[in-house]
């Protein structure tokens, strides 16, 4: 069966429509580095301003807390560099949670 082609709607509020798909990066308490790269485009949903996001990818530090993003398409790639292994940060990945 044939699959249609997304119809994204760039105009909806928040960017939900056109980015439905979430990443969150969540510190432990050790201090550590992420990149993130999407097949799509990705862009920040809240968090502490320590990321730098391009339009595929995103990266920044985290120690504590959370850090999300909200992209198109599908997660290319996911890098936690940590300075503390028994502490590294989680990425959770949610397809279709607008």
């Amino acid at each position: 069966m044939a699959r249609d082609a997304a119809n994204l709607n760039g105009d909806a509020p928040n960017g939900h429509a056109a980015l439905p798909n979430r990443v969150t990066v969540v510190g432990h308490g050790g201090p550590a580095s992420f990149e993130i790269t999407v097949d799509g485009t990705i862009e920040a949903a809240d968090g502490d301003g320590t990321a730098v996001v391009s339009e595929h990818a995103a990266e920044g530090a985290i120690e504590t807390g959370v850090t999300r993003f909200r992209f198109s398409g599908d997660l290319a790639n996911a890098h936690v560099l940590d300075r503390t292994e028994p502490q590294s940060p989680t990425i959770h990945v949610e397809y279709g949670s607008s």
